[in-house]
């Protein structure tokens, strides 16, 4: 019997070293190898997933072009648009271009002058946010039609609304040989100038 159970001991100890030199063989020479093409494995399908997403991404680009192209069409180029986004920046902006275009058509400021600018509130919101000055200004008649026409043809695009157009008083001429020669008429011009921000309005609750 003793026999017996040391030979059968002998053979579970000759398993288990067996099993602890193939385990030793397995990490020594395989582990990496197995781990690696695991690895590979992984990594394939992660680019085959990838490729997936990035076929579904190519299959929507004519659509998404052809919003592109109708949201442009709706809203226009962005250089229609005031550069601001704030509208504090937009009002200063706004009042920078009046007085360039002023400065553009006038050698001295007897002919052209902004006697007030005021930002105003857009009382009736569309679209876009809009940006307000009321200007007063007082010019000679063929300098501020000049200026009224390079505000329409500006780019951004400003707007005019409410004008209103006074001719000042002119001093006559005098009957004394060395009198000054007559003022040239002035206009007292009033009107709204106004540009929009690329910011769409946002919607106002019904309640």
């Amino acid at each position: 019997m003793d026999k017996l159970k040391n030979s059968e001991l002998g053979r579970w100890y000759a398993l288990s070293i067996l099993l602890l030199i193939m385990l030793l063989v397995y990490f020594i020479f395989f582990h990496g190898f197995v781990a690696e093409h695991s690895m590979m494995n992984e990594e394939i399908a992660e680019l085959e997933e990838s490729r997936q997403e990035y076929t579904e991404l190519q299959a929507q680009i004519p659509e998404l072009q052809k919003r592109i192209n109708e949201v442009k069409e709706n809203v226009g180029d962005n250089t229609n648009f005031l550069a601001a986004d704030t509208y504090n920046l937009g009002t200063s902006e706004l009042r920078h271009m009046l007085k360039n275009l002023v400065n553009a058509n006038t050698q001295n400021r007897s002919d052209c002058s902004i006697v007030s600018d005021t930002s105003s509130a857009d009382r009736d919101p569309d679209q876009f946010e809009k940006i307000i000055i009321k200007v007063r200004m007082r010019c000679h008649f063929e300098k501020m039609m000049k200026t009224l026409s390079d505000i329409e043809n500006h780019v951004p695009v400003l707007f005019v609304d409410n004008l209103q157009l006074e001719q000042r008083r002119v001093r006559h001429r005098s009957s004394r040989k060395n009198a000054p020669p007559p003022t040239r008429p002035m206009l007292e011009v009033r009107f709204d100038l106004f540009a929009y921000m690329n910011k769409p309005v946002k919607a106002r609750d019904n309640d």
